[in-house]
């Protein structure tokens, strides 16, 4: 996959019990403090899913523009658009993905200042995310690093969906090893969308902006898509798209069509096949709008025999 998403954030805080006037934050201001504070710690990351709860304990560390994520089934380290993975066997898989998308908050959020309070005895800003009256994120700055301690996810029902925190930090960052970037990462770049059908990747889906689209690894197209607040991507492929860590996930069904399914702790793997071809959704949305965003995809059907057929001639 051209993006691996390692997830580590959206958590929640703990309420000052303090009632404070609703102040507009500019979340992007945040943000992009968190991605140059410079830090180290272990986090846990929960998720309440439909088939159980899921939690992991994560390593990380963000030091000189690069950051670090050491779980105990994987390992690796993004920079600058560029990501490094070790294998099991030490060896380095490296990707490069390019974009010319920015960050851009959604209409249909608002962040707001929603007091002060103390992580790890550290005190922090509290930042709200609203989608009308429902908060969806709840996020927990802290005041001498700008690094993201806590944060927390809910469905459209207000329902917790997944909570991080780091149980153990650090402002002084760990080294990492610089030796990973001597890897030559493979390139994917950005694809003209003049040819793209509209209907394979739409431009928009369920209420999220197609950012990017890349051509993926054997003969895959990969589409980016952000509402500022969460994300997800789409692999698509004239053949079924295969995830070894699928292997006997089950299958659900949603609307009346089935899909297997993976949840892990931040982070959803849906797969499917459809008559425009085979599909995969990595991403980190909560439950309501995961299925907000399938109803807008091709739906799974099995292909008739005549495309299977041609399938598997021409692929």
């Amino acid at each position: 996959m051209t993006r691996v998403f390692v997830v580590l954030a959206l958590v929640v805080g703990v309420s000052s019990g303090q009632v404070v006037p609703v102040l507009a934050a500019d979340l992007g201001d945040y943000l992009e403090r968190a991605a140059a504070s410079e830090y180290s710690g272990e986090m846990l990351v929960v998720c309440d899913t439909p088939d159980g709860t899921v939690a992991q304990f994560v390593q990380v560390t963000r030091s000189d523009g690069r950051l670090w994520v050491k779980t105990n089934g994987s390992e690796a380290m993004a920079t600058d658009g560029e990501l490094y993975q070790w294998a099991p066997d030490g060896t380095v898989q490296a990707t490069r993905t390019e974009s010319t998308a920015e960050w851009e908050l959604s209409s249909r959020y608002l962040s707001t200042e929603a007091g002060r309070a103390r992580e790890l005895e550290r005190p922090v800003h509290v930042v709200s995310v609203l989608e009308g009256d429902v908060e969806r994120v709840r996020l927990h700055f802290d005041d001498a690093t700008g690094a993201l301690l806590r944060s927390e996810v809910r469905n459209g029902d207000r329902s917790l969906y997944c909570s991080s925190s780091f149980v153990a930090f650090s402002d002084e960052p760990r080294s990492i090893d610089a030796s990973v970037g001597q890897a030559t990462p493979e390139t994917f770049e950005v694809l003209d969308l003049s040819d793209l059908e509209p209907d394979v990747l739409p431009a928009q889906v369920g209420g999220f902006s197609r950012l990017d689209v890349y051509e993926g690894p054997e003969g895959s197209t990969v589409a980016y898509y952000s509402d500022g607040v969460f994300s997800f991507t789409v692999f698509t492929a004239r053949k079924s798209v295969e995830i070894p860590e699928l292997d006997g996930a089950p299958v659900v069904e949603i609307d009346g069509k089935e899909y297997r399914r993976l949840f892990q702790p931040g982070l959803v793997v849906y797969v499917w096949e459809s008559r425009a071809g085979g599909y995969a959704l990595v991403g980190d949305l909560p439950l309501d709008l995961q299925e907000t965003v399938l109803r807008d995809l091709p739906r799974p059907q099995r292909p008739g025999f005549l495309i299977r057929l041609w399938r598997s001639w021409f692929g």
